[in-house]
């Protein structure tokens, strides 16, 4: 999909080692592998706070591999964010050893792999699609190795792919690379801690939108969370807005 991007003339051509670019594909393969066995061997709850420790742990690797501090004001304005959301998706806590393993993993090569995705943006003078190019090739090729550990290889070989099946996969290919393009820009433009306030911000707007156009079953808690985290999103805009202006 990148390079038929690239053979409209979207963005140029930038050179760059496999060897370069590869810490991205590693992390983002141990991310959707590790954060998919975490699924399944803890409850969703654990699950979710899983993707909260996502936050602390990328101030903790910004602070030891890049040398970065986030202001205290800035810090201060993720707890109500991190708090709010887990009041509204976090409910039954039920995890494994094995489990707790494979989500310590999962929240590590998550986080590493945003970390890679960014700094990589600046330290080899490339745009995010220029980035998106070399590192999808490598993505798509350990995914596909991986599949046989990880799905029912026979089940998918053998499932009768009708018309409309094919359609909506293709469909569903298109938004992927929509998605992983502005996952790219934004990690690039800002910094990985934005990119999970923004994460945190498409799942409270994903939440409200059931709520309000689909008729989604909704209770005082979740709305009590989302209102807490949406204070924190806030509170976090204002304070990166206010940084930017020199105040």
């Amino acid at each position: 999909g990148i390079r038929i991007i690239l053979l409209f003339g979207f963005f140029s051509y930038k050179d760059a080692k496999m060897k370069s670019v590869a810490p991205v594909a590693l992390g983002s393969l141990g991310s959707v592998a590790f954060m998919n066995l975490n699924l399944k061997y803890n409850s969703v709850g654990f699950y979710q706070i899983s993707k909260l420790a996502c936050i602390p742990v990328t101030i903790i690797l910004g602070t030891c591999v890049e040398g970065s501090t986030v202001p205290f004001r800035v810090k201060i304005t993720l707890i109500p964010l991190v708090l709010g959301m887990g009041i509204a998706n976090v409910h039954d806590v039920d995890a494994s050893l094995l489990g707790t393993l494979y989500a310590s993993i999962a929240v590590l090569c998550t986080v590493a792999a945003q970390t890679f995705t960014s700094s990589l943006q600046r330290s080899l003078g490339c745009d995010s699609n220029q980035l998106l190019y070399h590192t999808a090739p490598l993505i798509a090729f350990g995914m596909l190795a991986l599949c046989p550990f990880f799905d029912d290889f026979y089940t998918i070989r053998n499932f009768n792919y009708t018309f409309p099946l094919i359609r909506d996969i293709i469909i569903s290919c298109a938004l992927a690379l929509g998605v992983n393009i502005s996952n790219y820009l934004v990690l690039g433009k800002t910094s990985p801690l934005t990119y999970q306030v923004v994460g945190h911000l498409k799942t409270i707007l994903t939440i409200t939108f059931g709520v309000i156009v689909l008729g989604h079953q909704t209770n005082f808690k979740n709305i009590l969370g989302i209102c807490i985290a949406m204070c924190g999103v806030i509170s976090y805009s204002e304070v990166k807005r206010r940084m930017s202006l020199g105040r």
